[in-house]
């Protein structure tokens, strides 16, 4: 075989190297499995690896806007991003996409695999958390709750976190309930306000639940865990009365009758004293 035929099968032997180095390099695979993970309007995205070997850069975009990427989520080896910082406007729809890279990075790596995310809008889709109260009792028969405002994954411009009541408006509500303890009865008070006053009966425990309402678009927070009052019972039945007064009553009439029996050995001793008996001899 001649020189030519060597050189044509080195050739041929160098492009297959090429070519089967490409491929292995384009056998990455897309992150599957995106999902929305959002909470009082902190947002993460998170994802499943096809391997152990890849990357992942995340970029997310309004429906008007242009793709931006945080540095945290670039080139990555993990599986979640949060996105917080990147989604400030509520009522925008976003979209985020996965891109999968080799583990071993190179800036001329180009068009690596992609997955894009649902569309996702935090007005309507973030989950609303629990809300935290206090009980503060009035007066005997008043009760006072007073409703924290929680606060969002979402800034002004001054850098500030807005509460839920700053992107809502007027569109929040507080759903109050609330049962005499030991009771099934419950009873339930919508307010916009973060204090409620509530009638009680005096000397009864009361517990409370507090959950969030948003009208628009209509959905409910979660159920706050109950709290109940810790009164202590000054009100007691008839018969606790009637125990009170038949114990006074026979404490006196010990006492009476301690005190005459005393009064009468007393006076039976001074008159034994005052006439001694006489012997008489016969």
């Amino acid at each position: 075989m001649g020189c030519g035929a060597n050189a044509i099968i080195t050739l041929g032997f160098a492009i297959l190297y090429v070519h089967c180095g490409r491929a292995a390099g384009t056998s990455l695979q897309p992150a599957t499995d995106l999902q929305w993970i959002s909470f009082n309007f902190r947002t993460t995205l998170q994802w499943k690896t096809t391997s152990r070997d890849s990357a992942y850069t995340v970029r997310i975009r309004g429906i008007q806007t242009d793709w931006k990427t945080k540095p945290e989520c670039t080139v990555i080896k993990g599986t979640s991003c949060d996105l917080t910082s990147l989604m400030q406007n509520a009522t925008e729809k976003y979209i985020a996409e996965v891109l999968t890279y080799s583990a071993k990075f190179q800036e001329e790596d180009d068009e690596p695999p992609v997955a894009q995310s649902a569309p996702f809008q935090l007005l309507s889709q973030t989950d609303i958390g629990e809300v935290n109260f206090h009980l503060i009792q009035n007066s005997s028969r008043e009760l006072q709750i007073q409703i924290e405002d929680p606060i969002t994954g979402i800034r002004f411009s001054n850098n500030t976190p807005k509460t839920l009541r700053d992107i809502y408006g007027s569109n929040l509500q507080y759903k109050v309930n609330y049962w005499k303890d030991g009771t099934s009865g419950q009873r339930s008070e919508y307010t916009k306000n973060q204090n409620l006053l509530i009638k009680v009966d005096e000397g009864v425990n009361y517990c409370f639940s507090v959950q969030i309402k948003i009208l628009s678009p209509y959905r409910f927070g979660s159920k706050s865990q109950h709290k109940c009052t810790n009164v202590e019972n000054t009100e007691y039945g008839l018969g606790f009365y009637a125990l009170i007064i038949i114990g006074t009553l026979a404490v006196i009439s010990i006492i009476i009758g301690v005190t005459v029996c005393l009064c009468r050995r007393k006076v039976t001793h001074s008159s034994a004293e005052a006439n001694p008996l006489k012997v008489v001899s016969v």
